[in-house]
């Protein structure tokens, strides 16, 4: 199996994809509609009529009366496929933005995702702005500074449907919070989710019994573990060629780093904490990831590391695992997914997924990184903000298929048509959501609780299924779930920790970010190996901060006060 054909699939599987375009008919809001004027009138235009803003015309699935014409601009990767007489100027979505809302929809260019940064920072630079723009969140940084966006608080309360509102809060508001300053919502987040990335210890669960060990509750029992893996012939053939745990030379991949190990030392590398004068720091240079480096070190020097994981990558650990020379990780909630192979070639073989092992009394909390890549803009001063917001509803609504049928805005045959509209939306706790309602399922046993608007919910309820029978191609479904049935306790019990700098990079970090991460890695790397005394630590700390580090907590600082 190919690590990266395997990444990708479980993540397009179960973590981002597309369910707000629901699979099921419900009835389109009853109210009048204004006649559409014949001409088009652009959404900037300079007039003497004022906004209207009567409560009686907040009609979240209502026309502009009279219509406006929108321009924007957007990414479109050049393998999208359409129907023919079908192009991403005319589609059922750009018909239906019409149609219910009066916006007729202008593209003032279209580019490729790999050309889409360039073009749009030269947009940018001759100021001659779209309406509805999506930007990364680089650029929504530099167009907040040069305030050039629209304050879309008003048109979210007014015109957001309620289940529009509730996908945008149910991150606990980190995306609009991310995007409010000064009291103004200046974007709408696209959030994927953050849980999902949480790191969880995985283990093989077979040698823990062959090898009479306990579950481990303790970094104590992580290190015993681990050691145990290494030096007491787990796999049976009389050769020391197991390994406790995994490591890869980036040391901080989602599946094979060392994130989870760290946050057992209630230390965060890479995310922004905040310490006890209420100042945000960076994680990487806090004292605890002192202890956690000083104890690799020791574990690489006895032996429970591997000792040439400065130069394995992800690959060469899923052959590892798969071959049954791995005992244990740190990794994502789908780590067990690249072991299928493994445990078809021995079905003995079982992932177990753990909540993170603390060094302490005190709860290990998983980090969770900023997960908002992109933003949806209105350009200050547009007349009808509230255009994008409608958009938005367009994409969470329950349509009537008998007039919009899912072949038309969803998915027709491989074409994907979802694609197509301008503005989606995401749940950024799908798969917590999937956890809730399948083991209600499955401990009623009834599939009628299960949402059928997010199909993936029934494809796990069928595996669980499938693995209870037997059938080895549940497992991979079986391991996950019980992971996320981790993470669902976790969030539940405000037992995750986000990183408190929610924004994307800031100038330093643009300009520096690349060479203080390359000198983090080759540092830590270096001790970890003992090619460095751990007091190199101190030097680090010190080396980061004067080659850019203080100049980028002044530019958090600052972030921090804005909002």
């Amino acid at each position: 199996m190919k690590g990266k054909t395997a990444k990708r699939l479980m993540v397009c599987l179960l973590v981002f994809s597309m369910i707000l375009v629901s699979a099921c008919s419900s009835k389109q809001k009853d109210g009048k509609e204004g006649e559409a004027s014949a001409t088009p009138t652009s959404s900037t235009e300079a007039s003497s009529t004022p906004k209207e803003t009567p409560a009686a015309s907040h009609d979240p699935l209502g026309k502009i009366d009279p219509p406006i014409e929108v321009t924007a601009v957007r990414q479109l990767d050049s393998t999208t496929k359409f129907v023919e007489g079908e192009s991403i100027e005319k589609n059922a979505w750009n018909q239906l933005y019409e149609d219910e809302f009066g916006i007729k929809l202008k593209y003032l260019w279209v580019a490729d995702p790999s050309q889409y940064n360039q073009k749009f920072n030269v947009t940018m630079a001759s100021g001659k702005l779209p309406d509805i723009m999506p930007v990364d969140s680089t650029q929504f940084n530099q167009l907040v500074e040069a305030d050039q966006l629209e304050d879309l608080t008003e048109a979210l309360e007014n015109y957001g449907l309620p289940i529009t509102k509730e996908l945008l809060t149910k991150d606990g508001g980190v995306g609009l919070n991310s995007a409010t300053f000064g009291g103004k919502l200046l974007g709408i987040p696209v959030n994927p989710g953050a849980v999902d990335n949480a790191p969880l210890l995985w283990v093989r669960s077979d040698w823990l019994k062959k090898l009479n060990l306990p579950e481990p509750k303790t970094m104590e029992d992580v290190f015993k573990i681990a050691e145990a893996f290494a030096t007491q012939d787990p796999d049976g053939n009389k050769v020391k060629d197991t390994f406790g745990l995994g490591v890869d030379k980036l040391l901080y991949d989602p599946v094979f780093g060392l994130t989870g190990f760290f946050n057992g030392y209630h230390a965060y590398p890479k995310i922004w904490v905040e310490n006890a004068a209420g100042e945000y720091v960076y994680g990487s240079i806090q004292p605890e990831m002192k202890e956690g480096l000083a104890k690799l070190q020791n574990m690489y020097q006895t032996g429970v590391l591997d000792r040439e994981f400065g130069v394995k990558d992800i690959e060469k650990l899923i052959q590892m695992g798969n071959a049954g020379k791995l005992g244990m990780f740190y990794g994502v909630m789908y780590g067990n997914s690249y072991f299928l192979e493994g445990k078809k070639l021995d079905t003995e073989m079982d992932w177990i997924p753990y909540a993170l092992p603390s060094i302490d009394a005190q709860a290990a909390k998983p980090q969770l990184v900023f997960p908002i890549g992109k933003y949806y803009a209105v350009k200050k001063g547009m007349k009808h903000p509230e255009a994008l917001i409608k958009m938005l509803n367009a994409f969470s609504n329950d349509w009537d298929r008998t007039k919009y049928p899912l072949t038309a805005i969803n998915q027709d045959g491989d074409i994907a048509k979802w694609m197509y509209a301008l503005v989606a939306g995401a749940n950024p706790t799908q798969n917590l959501d999937m956890y809730d309602h399948v083991s209600k399922a499955i401990e009623k046993g009834d599939e009628s609780l299960l949402d059928p608007k997010a199909p993936g919910q029934k494809i796990f309820f069928d595996s669980l299924k499938k693995w209870e029978k037997g059938d080895i191609e549940g497992w991979s479904y079986a391991r996950i779930y019980d992971a996320q049935r981790l993470l669902f306790e976790y969030n539940k019990n405000d037992g995750l920790l986000m990183t408190k700098y929610i924004a994307g990079p800031t100038a330093t970090m643009v300009e520096k970010g690349s060479t203080l991460d390359k000198m983090e890695l080759e540092t830590f790397t270096k001790i970890i190996m003992g090619e460095a005394p751990i007091d190199t630590f101190d030097e680090f700390v010190a080396n980061w901060k004067k080659l850019g580090g203080d100049t980028i907590t002044q530019e958090v600082a600052k972030w921090k006060a804005s909002k």
